[in-house]
C-alpha cells in the first residue's frame, strides 16, 4: 500500500501529552489541585494533545481489521444484493461520502438466515457474526518515518506521501470470481488489458481535507494475467458499481 496524498492518519485511539515544566513544578500543581486550588495557567504545564498511530518494534502499523473493513465497505457498496454489515445506513454520513458512494437502500443491514437463505457474496467471502471469514488480513507495516502536523491546534501523527505499507492477505478455497472480488475491494481494476490501482480513501479526515487519506494498493505475489481474468470473471458475474474516490 502506498500513501498518495500528503498525509495519512489511521489512529491508534491513544494520544500523548508532553510535560513542559520541571517535574517539581508539576508536583506543586498537583498539590494545589488536591487542595482545590487549580491555577489558571495549568495549560502552560502541558503541550496540546497529539493523536498517535499504532507502532510495533519501531514500525508504523495499520491494523489488518482496518484494511479488512475498507475492503468490505467497498464490496458492500459495489455488489448488488449484498447486505450492509460494516457500512450500514445511517444519518451521520458526510455529504462527501454520499456524493462519492451514493449508498443504495439494502434489504437488510444484518444477515438473517431465515429471511435470507442464500448468504450474500460479501459475507460468504469475508464472514459475519455466524460465518467464518475465508480471508485473513495481516497488519500493514511501514518502516518510513512519520511526521506530526497540527489541525485546529491538535497534533496528529501522520505517514507522509510516498510511505509504503506492506502486508499479507491469506485466503482459502476461493473461486476465480471470489478472488476477483477480493482484488476489486482493494481498488484493483483492469483497463485496456492492463492492471491498474485506483485511489481508495482511508483514515482520518478523508472526506474533509484533500491532503489526507488517499492510498493505492498493489499485488506482489499473483501473476497479472490471473488478476485480470479473476477481476473480469467477478465483473461478469456480479456487475459491480464503481466509485471515483479521489475527489
Amino acid at each position: 500500500m502506498t500513501v498518495v496524498s500528503d498525509y495519512l492518519h489511521v489512529g491508534s485511539g491513544e494520544y500523548s501529552v508532553e510535560v513542559l515544566k520541571p517535574i517539581s513544578d508539576v508536583d506543586k500543581l498537583v498539590d494545589q489541585a488536591l487542595k482545590g486550588d487549580i491555577p489558571n495557567e495549568v495549560n502552560n504545564f502541558f503541550s496540546q494533545e497529539m493523536y498517535l498511530m499504532n507502532h510495533y518494534e519501531g514500525k508504523t502499523v495499520i491494523p489488518g481489521s482496518t484494511i479488512k473493513g475498507m475492503v468490505r465497505t467497498r464490496l458492500e457498496l459495489a455488489i448488488p444484493g449484498s447486505c450492509y454489515i460494516v457500512d450500514s445506513r445511517g444519518s451521520n454520513y458526510s455529504p462527501r461520502y454520499k456524493s462519492i458512494f451514493k449508498p443504495e437502500h439494502k434489504k437488510s443491514d444484518r444477515f438473517d438466515p431465515e429471511d435470507y437463505p442464500n448468504v450474500c457474496p460479501v459475507c460468504n467471502l469475508l464472514g459475519n457474526s455466524g460465518l467464518a471469514s475465508r480471508v485473513n488480513f495481516s497488519d500493514f507495516v511501514s518502516s518510513d518515518k512519520t511526521d506530526v502536523i497540527k489541525i485546529s491546534n491538535v497534533g496528529y501523527e501522520v505517514a507522509k506521501k510516498g510511505a509504503r505499507f506492506s502486508g499479507k492477505v491469506v485466503y482459502n478455497s476461493l473461486s476465480k470470481e471470489e478472488l476477483g472480488m477480493l482484488f476489486y475491494g482493494f481498488g484493483i481494476r483492469v483497463q485496456n488489458g492492463r492492471v491498474l490501482s485506483k485511489v481508495q480513501l482511508l483514515g482520518r479526515f478523508k472526506y474533509e481535507d484533500k491532503r489526507f487519506g488517499r492510498v493505492t494498493f498493489s499485488i506482489g505475489a499473483v501473476n497479472s494475467s490471473d488478476v485480470i481474468s479473476s477481476i473480469q470473471a467477478f465483473q461478469t458475474k456480479y456487475r459491480p458499481r464503481d466509485f471515483k474516490e479521489d475527489w
